[in-house]
């Protein structure tokens, strides 16, 4: 009764170690991220650019998931996180060596390359602490530390370079991947190992999932408008006349972290498509109100709607996509789950850059308003094959 007791609690001390590691990573890779175009700039790039070391980071990470995923089911998840986190480090201090274009697109790709094995690392892990009954909310308050991070990166990268330039944002950037590594070496228990016996029989012998797949296609339409935003919406910001983006990043984000757990706990006592249909079609009236904004106060309508729908889907969706595999299979599940994101990560900078080169910013989130309603349909053919493969078994 007691170890029965003892398995249904969520928060413990290697959940809350976890945590902050989760925050102090997507720290310093969220104030690189929202800080990108402007460095592209700086360094003589436009729209093309910002879209291509947007898209190769994200290549080098959808090359990365599938053996990230299959070591950290078989192997030692120590080893893949610690290790990762080590050559981040290395990799975000190179940053300030680059000054051409091309140096900066390859450098992008070997960050990528590491961010992979160490952010699937960190999930996979959390995931198998949580239990399955609590699956929403767990999930739901430990992507928290995403949306605290993402909160507070523009903030502190935007101020770092137009204070003190980009070399002291590169710097800062490695302290926190630093503080990272060093509070997962001093973690233990099942950061340590996976388990080898996922290797058996043939649907555990694969990288990914398929049963997550769903999950993961969703995901990749969401991140293809996230990643368009984050990409692009400081530049855009100008031409509206705005003096910064980072208001909206900044409420976008508060506003994630408040739906989060209340979508996680919505997902456990319903169901996640009961929370996914709402969200995506919020996240079409996103693109809607950047498309049609007259004036720059306008964004804050879109700045809240965006963080409410996001900070829903990306529960609700990882959520759907763990719940569908063993516990001996997160690693897969989740590499499956971000693999989707991956790709829309890495479409969403280069066609919206390509779009905005031809019909502008209004036009190109005009577009992309229609990308969730089709999401919506997706959804719902899933629950329909779902359910027929339900009734066959």
């Amino acid at each position: 009764m007691a170890k029965g007791s003892e398995r249904e609690a969520l928060i413990t001390p290697l959940f809350v170690g976890l945590f902050f590691v989760q925050f102090l990573s997507f720290l310093s890779f969220q104030m690189l991220h929202y800080t990108l175009s402007l460095y592209v700039a700086e360094l003589g790039g436009g729209n093309r650019s910002v879209g291509l070391a947007a898209g190769c980071l994200t290549f080098a990470m959808l090359c990365t998931r599938p053996l990230a995923g299959l070591l950290l089911d078989r192997g030692s998840r120590r080893t893949v996180l610690l290790a990762s986190q080590l050559c981040l480090i290395a990799i975000i201090l190179s940053y300030q060596h680059v000054r051409t274009i091309p140096a900066l697109i390859a450098v992008r790709f070997l960050h990528g390359f590491f961010w992979a094995f160490a952010a699937t690392a960190v999930t996979t892990v959390v995931a198998a602490i949580i239990p399955r009954s609590r699956m929403g909310e767990g999930m739901g308050i430990f992507t928290l530390a995403i949306g605290i991070a993402m909160a507070i990166a523009p903030g502190i990268g935007f101020s770092t370079v137009f204070r003190t330039g980009f070399f002291d944002l590169f710097r800062l950037c490695a302290i926190s991947a630093a503080a990272a590594l060093a509070l997962s070496f001093f973690m233990r228990g099942k950061l340590r190992q996976g388990d080898r016996k996922s290797a058996q029989g043939p649907e555990r012998a694969g990288p990914f999932l398929g049963a997550a797949v769903p999950a993961g296609l969703l995901i990749g339409s969401v991140a293809t408008i996230s990643s368009s935003i984050s990409s692009f919406l400081p530049l855009y910001a100008g031409q509206l006349g705005a003096s910064s983006a980072i208001p909206f990043f900044s409420l976008s984000a508060t506003l994630l972290l408040l739906s989060r757990p209340v979508a996680g706990k919505l997902v456990d006592r319903h169901s996640a498509r009961t929370v996914l249909s709402p969200a995506l079609l919020l996240l079409s009236l996103v693109c809607a109100l950047l498309a049609i904004a007259p004036f720059p106060g306008w964004m804050y309508f879109a700045a809240a709607a965006h963080g409410i729908s996001f900070g829903a889907l990306m529960g609700g969706l990882q959520t759907m996509a763990l719940l569908s595999a063993d516990c001996d299979r997160y690693g897969a599940a989740t590499a499956t789950f971000f693999f989707g994101f991956d790709i829309g990560n890495g479409l969403g900078p280069l066609v919206a850059g390509s779009l905005a080169d031809l019909i502008g910013y209004r036009g190109t989130y005009g577009v992309f308003s229609g990308i969730p309603i089709l999401a919506v349909g997706l959804l719902a053919l899933s629950g329909v094959l779902r359910k027929r493969h339900l009734r066959s078994r």
